[in-house]
């Protein structure tokens, strides 16, 4: 339920100024929450918004994908499609970008990624309408993340997996979604008792494309996050390591930089502590680390960390069953919790 919260906030948001933008005499309020039946029969384990945020896909332990649309005139969230994913509980659904068309990518404890692409010759919630378009095998553990990369490198996604690998995909031919090659394979640890079948792992990549393509690994149970990118021969390699949570790692989040001459990295953990990480180039061998105090408020297992679309406010979610939002004050440099919003009441704020 949280995890609906702050994206929920967001779309409230998106909403707002797309209503003053067009001068409609309608109040949307940033900080309202609405929930909706999701009708899954399991627990849901991940949502995800396309890029406009006015479609979202969700993912559970019934093995099922729901596929929803915003529809302003009703206020409302619809269905417009749920099909049977996959043989075992899908862990995250990620959207590619519209540019690639309606294409999203599912991965599961049954050790599969899939690809599948709408079609809009098909009649809505008529169990068709998706159609998978690859099934790609080659994790030996179950596959605990998938991502696509931002749109300037080509359809590319990653997968993060029990087995300790990073893999990353991509389509040759971006007409062509059965087809997919597997470009790396990498190592996320050195340490092999870190591969275990309930290790967790996740990722974020780095949205700019004024640098190099990196990924951020969260390790789980080496309790820390690491940065992969190519090293002088193109090969993927760890880089930095981000260092500080006594817990396994539950999730990550790269900020996207909108100019900004550094790189903000959050991570979430059972340690029941955020941590929001500050990368400044060193202009010789990558990049200089600050770590910001950590922010405990949660005081429980914090399980889900993700940005706004500027980078600017950052929202946690945890076992209290709250989302905060979090900015940094501008005259101290210090993160503090903005709101609090709640699943059954409207939110609290706090004068920033």
């Amino acid at each position: 339920m949280t995890e609906f919260l702050f994206k929920e906030l967001m779309l409230h948001e998106f909403l707002r100024n797309s209503v003053q933008k067009k001068k409609i005499k309608k109040k949307t309020s940033l900080m309202a929450v609405q929930a909706f039946e999701s009708s899954h029969d399991d627990l849901i384990h991940d949502v995800s918004y396309d890029f406009y945020g006015k479609r979202l896909a969700t993912c559970s332990s019934d093995q099922r994908v729901k596929v929803w649309e915003y529809s302003q005139e009703n206020s409302c969230w619809e269905p417009v499609d749920t099909w049977k994913a996959h043989e075992g509980s899908v862990l995250k659904v990620s959207w590619a970008h519209p540019e690639f068309g309606q294409v999203i990518a599912t991965c599961s404890f049954d050790r599969t990624v899939r690809i599948w692409e709408e079609q809009e010759h098909e009649s809505r919630n008529s169990g068709k309408r998706w159609t998978e378009k690859a099934v790609l095998r080659e994790s030996t553990g179950s596959v605990q993340d998938v991502e696509f990369a931002p749109n300037y490198m080509g359809l590319k996604f990653a997968t993060c997996a029990a087995d300790g690998m990073l893999r990353i995909y991509e389509a040759l031919e971006v007409n062509n979604l059965a087809q997919w090659t597997l470009m790396e394979e990498i190592s996320i640890t050195t340490n092999t008792a870190g591969k275990e079948s309930d290790g967790h792992y996740c990722l974020s990549w780095c949205p700019s494309r004024s640098t190099t393509p990196m990924i951020v690994i969260g390790c789980g149970k080496e309790n820390c996050a690491k940065i992969f990118r190519q090293d002088s021969t193109n090969r993927w390699q760890a880089f930095e390591i981000l260092e500080g949570h006594t817990n396994t790692v539950y999730d990550v989040s790269w900020a996207p930089s909108m100019g900004r001459a550094y790189h903000l990295i959050a991570t979430a953990s059972k340690d029941h502590n955020v941590r929001i990480f500050k990368l400044v180039d060193n202009k010789k061998d990558g990049f200089d680390i600050i770590l910001a105090p950590e922010l405990s408020d949660h005081s429980v297992e914090v399980w889900k960390v993700e940005w706004n679309v500027t980078g600017t406010i950052l929202s946690s979610s945890g076992d209290d069953g709250r989302v905060r939002l979090w900015k940094c004050l501008l005259q101290s440099g210090e993160w503090k919790c903005m709101s609090t919003i709640y699943y059954d009441r409207q939110p609290e704020s706090m004068e920033m």
